[in-house]
């Protein structure tokens, strides 16, 4: 099987919705901080696997090259937030 059967954007956004709304039910159940931050963490990787399935699947291999550019830097900067603050 190819990629793009494997990988379809509808299972991407739907597995990592799932993911979020356990992270962020746990997080608001227990009121935690660490939960919070996993729910970003989430948000960052959904972000990656976007722009690598753009750029994969996609025809705008631009495209996924700057999603991909952005989400690292938004995961970068919230690993520098978690761990420095």
């Amino acid at each position: 099987m190819k990629y793009a059967q494997i990988f379809t954007e509808n299972r991407i956004r739907n597995t990592t919705l799932i993911v979020l709304l356990i992270c962020m039910s746990i997080a608001w159940v227990l009121d935690s901080y660490y939960w919070y931050n996993v729910a970003i963490f989430v948000v960052s990787i959904s972000f990656i696997l976007h722009g690598v399935n753009d750029y994969i699947v996609g025809k705008n291999k631009t495209r996924g090259t700057v999603i991909i550019l952005l989400s690292f830097l938004f995961t970068l900067y919230n690993l520098l937030r978690v761990f420095f603050k």
